[in-house]
């Protein structure tokens, strides 16, 4: 695929979620309660998630009419080789109660592939993106993965479903294990985010349960193109696990999670 062809469809994901990003720094701290359900005991769904996905969807087929878009809200259909991811608000209970690390992830996957990505950060005005082989930048400047070598001076981030398939204890014997060798264990709460965090050094790895192709397919071609490895226990299928860091821990992190679940 030609660097160019890259480049356009880099434009298009980036211009994509900041407009739902806009979408969501109009609603954030001013949802009322009607503006709010519950898709299950735990999970939530806003107003603000809805209208976000709708913006983005019309903008990537205005642009692509012929390329499918799948989005957590709508759904979608997985036709041809072009396909559009689009988390419209990761972080959506983050976002209701106020929290401000939420954002918008919009990736396209070509031929099963991860080809660019964008997350943007609406409270921060931040935003994330990378394509393949033309690295990865927050707002213009190039980031790259931590280079801490000592797992007592290193940061994971964690994160499970509140409704976990598995028994929930494996998870624990995880993140235990993991918090008796590193410094620091943290849970933003929002998949998209954390692997952004991660491509910029903020934390030095990431093991997160569960997840769905819109949750990861921005963030993880933004780890990869920041110098990070990145491994998806079920690829770009629902409920997969992502186990991502910097090269020095990502090996550590692989060996426990396959110790424990065997994937």
């Amino acid at each position: 695929m030609k660097s160019s062809d890259i480049e356009h469809y880099l434009r298009i994901a980036k211009e994509a979620s900041v407009i739902g990003g806009f979408v969501l720094r109009d609603y954030f701290g001013r949802l009322l309660s009607d503006h709010v359900y519950f898709k299950g005991e735990k999970d939530l769904v806003s107003q603000a998630d809805k209208d976000s996905e709708e913006r983005i969807r019309d903008y990537i087929l205005k642009n692509f009419p012929d390329h499918s878009v799948v989005g957590e809200e709508i759904g979608g259909d997985f036709k041809g080789d072009a396909v559009w991811f689009i988390d419209p608000l990761d972080g959506t209970k983050n976002f209701v109660s106020g929290f401000p690390i939420f954002g918008v992830s919009v990736g396209l996957v070509i031929e099963g592939r991860p080809i660019v990505g964008a997350v943007y950060l609406p409270y921060f005005n931040s935003l994330y993106y990378a394509g393949e082989g033309l690295g990865a930048y927050k707002d213009g400047k190039r980031i790259y993965v931590s280079k801490r070598d000592t797992l007592k001076r290193m940061s994971v981030s964690y994160g499970f479903p509140s409704r976990a398939k598995r028994d929930i204890n494996l998870y624990w014997e995880i993140f235990r294990e993991v918090f008796d060798k590193v410094g620091s264990m943290r849970r933003p709460g929002a998949a998209a985010v954390d692997l952004c965090f991660l491509a910029e050094g903020i934390f030095d790895g990431l093991i997160e349960f569960e997840l769905n192709p819109w949750d990861v397919v921005a963030g993880t071609i933004v780890v990869k193109e920041a110098g990070g490895l990145v491994k998806l226990t079920k690829g770009l299928t629902n409920g997969t696990d992502v186990i991502a860091g910097s090269p020095y821990i990502f090996p550590y992190l692989e060996e426990v999670v396959k110790l424990k679940l065997g994937v």
